[in-house]
C-alpha cells in the first residue's frame, strides 16, 4: 500500500492510529534568556513527571508506553528567485508521544514535536506540544476525544506525520509541516480540535465511517500585548467533519468544516466599511479523498476547497488544492511513486484607485523511492520539480507584474519508528 491507512489494525498502525500528528505553529523561535530557562525548567519537570508517573504505572500495572517517529534528511534546492542553490542536511522532523491506558475504555495522549532541527539556544525550528487527550472508546462504532488534538480532514491530515510509515520525504504541500515558515498550512487544512466523535458501522465487506469535531476558530491570540496568547479571541467556533465508505480495497469520503473570522476587520477603513461588515466572515472548507490498491498498484488523491464568503464585492479570496499519487510496488521492501500536485490562490483586493487582483499557482512533479530497510527504518529518496506561476494586477495603472520561477529538489533521508 502506498501511504498509511488509519484504519489498519497490524501492531505498529494500531498505535499510530491513536496518536495522529501534526504541526501548525512554525514561526522561528525567538527565545529570550527568561523564555529559556523557563524552557530548560519546564524539560526538567516533564523528565521528572514522565520518571515518577513510568513507575507508578509499572507499580499498577498499566505501563506508560513513550515511543515516537523522526526523519533526517539532505536536501539538494536548486537556485529561484533570490535564492542560491544549496544542499542542507537537517532533522525535518521529530514526533515524541507518551500514551497511557487509564482504564478499560480511557487512553490519555500526549504528542511532543520539534520541527527543523530544533535548537532553541540558535533560535532555529520549533518545537511544539501537538496533542494532548483523553480518548473515551466504547467500540468501533464510537469514540470519544477530548482535548488538543488533529482532526479528521480527508485521508492523510490525521497521519501526515507519520513520517516512516509515508513513503515521501517532502509531502504534498499543504501538508508538509517543515514549510510551515513560509506556507499558510493552517489555511488549507484544520489545524486542531478539542472535542472529536468518530468511529464506523460495519455492513459485510462495507463500512461507513464518520467523523464530527468542535474547535476554536482562527482568530487565536499571537501577541502578549493584547493578553493571554493562545487563546480564541471570539465566540465563534470551528465545526467539522469527515463521512466516508470503504469497501475492500476501495476507500473515498468528503470532508468539510465552517467557521468565522474577524481577521479582516483591521481592513474597515481601507474598505470604508464599517467594522461590523467585516466581522464573523464565514470560512468554508471542502475536501475529498480517494484511494484503493490494485494487484501491485496503489492509488491516493485529495482535493480541498477553501473559501471565505465575505460577501463584499471588493474582498475576495479562494485556495484549492489538490494531488493524485500512483504508486507500485516492487516487492516487499521496495515502493516506487509518481506524483502531481497543484495549489491555487486567487486574492482580489478591488477599492477604488488601488484595484489588485493577485493569482498564483504552483505545480509540483515528483517522483520518489521508499525502501524498509528494516520493520522501523525506512529510505527514502525523491525528485521534484517545482513551478510557480502567477500574476499581480494593478488595475488603476493598468499593469501587470508576472511571477514565473522554476526549482528542483533533490533529497534522500532516513525515517526512523523508535
Amino acid at each position: 500500500m502506498l501511504l498509511v491507512d488509519k484504519n489498519q489494525t497490524d501492531e505498529t498502525l494500531a498505535a499510530s492510529r491513536q496518536e495522529p500528528m501534526k504541526s501548525h505553529n512554525l514561526s522561528p523561535c525567538k527565545t529570550s534568556g527568561t523564555a529559556l530557562s523557563r524552557f530548560r525548567a519546564m524539560a526538567v519537570f516533564c523528565l521528572v513527571c514522565v520518571s515518577f508517573s513510568a513507575s507508578f504505572a509499572q507499580r499498577e500495572g498499566t505501563p506508560l508506553r513513550v515511543f515516537g517517529y523522526f526523519q533526517n534528511s539532505l536536501q539538494h534546492w536548486t537556485a529561484f528567485t533570490a535564492h542560491p542553490e544549496q544542499n542542507s542536511f537537517g532533522l525535518q522532523q521529530l514526533n515524541l508521544f507518551f500514551q497511557k491506558d487509564i482504564s478499560e475504555n480511557w487512553t490519555a495522549f500526549v504528542n511532543f514535536e520539534a520541527l527543523n532541527t530544533f535548537s532553541s539556544g540558535r533560535h532555529w525550528g520549533a518545537f511544539n506540544l501537538e496533542e494532548a487527550w483523553v480518548k473515551y472508546s466504547v467500540d468501533m462504532r464510537f469514540n470519544l476525544k477530548l482535548g488538543l488534538q488533529i482532526p479528521t480532514f480527508n485521508n492523510l491530515n490525521e497521519i501526515k506525520n507519520r513520517t516512516p510509515l509515508l513513503p515521501y520525504i517532502i509531502r504534498p504541500l499543504v501538508y508538509e509541516t517543515s514549510f510551515g515558515e513560509f506556507f499558510p498550512l493552517e489555511d488549507f487544512v484544520p489545524a486542531r480540535a478539542f472535542a472529536q466523535a468518530y468511529g464506523f458501522f460495519p455492513a459485510g465487506q462495507t463500512k461507513l465511517d464518520y467523523a464530527v469535531y468542535l474547535g476554536n476558530a482562527p482568530d487565536i491570540n499571537r501577541d502578549p500585548q493584547r493578553g493571554q496568547t493562545g487563546i480564541d479571541t471570539t465566540i465563534a467556533f470551528t465545526v467539522g467533519g469527515r463521512w466516508g465508505i470503504r469497501y475492500r480495497e476501495l476507500k473515498l469520503g468528503l470532508s468539510g468544516t465552517y467557521e468565522k473570522t474577524d481577521q479582516f476587520v483591521r481592513l474597515a477603513s481601507v474598505l470604508r466599511r464599517s467594522p461590523s461588515d467585516l466581522r464573523g466572515l464565514p470560512i468554508t472548507r471542502f475536501g475529498g479523498d480517494l484511494s484503493f490498491n490494485l494487484s501491485r498498484f496503489s492509488y491516493e488523491s485529495e482535493f480541498i476547497f477553501l473559501d471565505v464568503n465575505t460577501g463584499i464585492p471588493e474582498l475576495e479570496l479562494d485556495l484549492n488544492f489538490y494531488y493524485a499519487t500512483l504508486g507500485y510496488n516492487f516487492g516487499n521492501t521496495l515502493l516506487g511513486y509518481a506524483s502531481y500536485w497543484k495549489t491555487n490562490g486567487h486574492n482580489a483586493f478591488l477599492v477604488p484607485g488601488a484595484e489588485t487582483i493577485e493569482d498564483e499557482n504552483i505545480y509540483i512533479a515528483t517522483l520518489g523511492l521508499a525502501y524498509d530497510l528494516n520493520d522501523r527504518i525506512r529510505l527514502k529518496s525523491q525528485w521534484a520539480r517545482v513551478r510557480d506561476q502567477g500574476t499581480i494586477q494593478f488595475v488603476a495603472q493598468d499593469a501587470v507584474i508576472t511571477i514565473q520561477d522554476k526549482f528542483t529538489i533533490v533529497s534522500a533521508a532516513v525515517s526512523v519508528f523508535f
